[in-house]
């Protein structure tokens, strides 16, 4: 009975670490040093910079992207635009190639290799002190660029990431997402004005070239700026102002494909950067077990939290509660899935719905991890293109 009681304390408080005790604890001690963190003195000369557009079959995207590039407020004589492409067997590179007289280069592959060897071919032939790494369908305001570039005057500093913010479409997908990024969104600010935030965002990533080492087959947007804070000590900076916005997944289960694919890649991760979760090495250890790693232990404590209140259901009035309390929850989660199906999203049934997706996207990603059973090559999730162009025109 009281290793079922000390089970049942561990699980439920590793769930209220992860998602509730960490992050703001992170918020409370970042008060402390916001001041001297969010001042940052605009840089004497801006740097050169290559935009990295990776691109495969993206002929409903790339226009806008290209344009959306060309609209940035920073000197053309400063700015290279690179389009990668990675086996693109649609209008992809014709299209981008229309660009070339307004100074777009193309970097075509004819062979699908993935995104992580996409950007490896693509890094080397970057002509900049930056690259900006940003994918087709994510669209910058102006000003975005500059908000980034401004933290490098800062030699501490060898990356910057911005805030990915989900455009309002009719997919069932979108308030979800909206909520979870605007939640990882304040976890990545408190860290950043502690020391370094841990990961970034794929569709707004800034580093210095000379700190992009090859990637491995996993996730590049977090793979890439953990691997500069680990291995030369440099800041990873979140510019909450610099915004990528993108629509969310066109439906719940290719939103469920991208979180089981993202959360193999953290198990990749894992082990690619295992000396940043060691205490005796790394400097960040407690910031990487606590929001990152531990968060991929969540769904078994869900299910041991479960299970042990109910073999505890006697013991106490307390387990009782907890009990009925988890299947309340799971009912609420049930409901949210119906209403969902049927065009109807009361927060009160939604976010417990999609806390339950998003914890069994990480429970089938152990599956497939263990399984060995997919092959890490580029998966884009198919996205709900909006209304309304947003953010920015074009340059004339």
């Amino acid at each position: 009975m009281i290793l079922f009681e000390i089970l049942f304390w561990v699980s439920v408080l590793l769930v209220l670490h992860v998602y509730v005790g960490y992050p703001l604890s992170a918020d409370l001690v970042s008060r402390l040093r916001r001041a001297a963190r969010d001042s940052c003195p605009g840089l004497p000369e801006l740097p050169s910079v290559t935009v990295i557009i990776p691109a495969h079959d993206e002929e409903r995207w790339i226009a806008r992207k290209i344009e959306n590039t060309l609209a940035l407020d920073y000197p053309t004589d400063r700015l290279q635009i690179l389009v990668a492409s990675d086996g693109c067997t649609d209008k992809t590179v014709e299209i981008a190639g229309r660009y070339a007289a307004r100074g777009v280069e193309v970097n075509h592959h004819a062979e699908r290799s993935g995104k992580t060897a996409t950007l490896n071919r693509a890094v080397p032939e970057a002509r900049a002190e930056i690259i900006l790494i940003t994918d087709c369908d994510a669209l910058l305001p102006p000003e975005a660029l500059q908000l980034l570039i401004r933290h490098f005057q800062d030699p501490n500093v060898g990356c910057v990431t911005g805030q990915k913010v989900c455009l309002p479409t009719e997919s069932s997908a979108s308030e979800g997402e909206g909520l979870y990024w605007r939640y990882e969104a304040w976890i990545k600010r408190s860290e950043s004005r502690i020391n370094s935030c841990l990961g970034g965002n794929g569709q707004i990533l800034a580093a210095r070239r000379c700190l992009v080492t090859p990637i491995p087959e996993t996730s590049d947007d977090f793979y890439i700026p953990m691997r500069i804070l680990i291995s030369t000590g440099k800041r990873v900076v979140f510019e909450p102002r610099a915004k990528a916005a993108i629509p969310a997944a066109a439906t719940l289960a290719q939103e469920l494909e991208r979180k089981i694919r993202t959360h193999r890649s953290s198990l990749r991760n894992l082990y690619y950067l295992r000396e940043g979760l060691k205490p005796w090495k790394s400097a960040i250890w407690w910031q990487f077990w606590s929001h990152h790693a531990l968060r991929l232990f969540v769904p078994y404590a869900l299910l041991m939290a479960l299970l042990f209140s109910a073999f505890l259901w006697e013991a106490a009035a307390l387990y009782r509660v907890t009990a009925i309390g988890q299947c309340v929850f799971y009912v609420a989660a049930a409901a949210g899935c119906v209403l969902t199906r049927w065009g109807l999203r009361p927060r009160i049934f939604y976010i417990p719905f999609y806390f339950v997706l998003a914890n069994l996207g990480v429970l089938l990603a152990w599956v497939r991890w263990a399984r060995a059973k997919q092959p890490y090559v580029w998966q884009r999730t198919e996205r709900m293109l909006p209304a309304v162009e947003p953010l920015n025109h074009s340059r004339s």
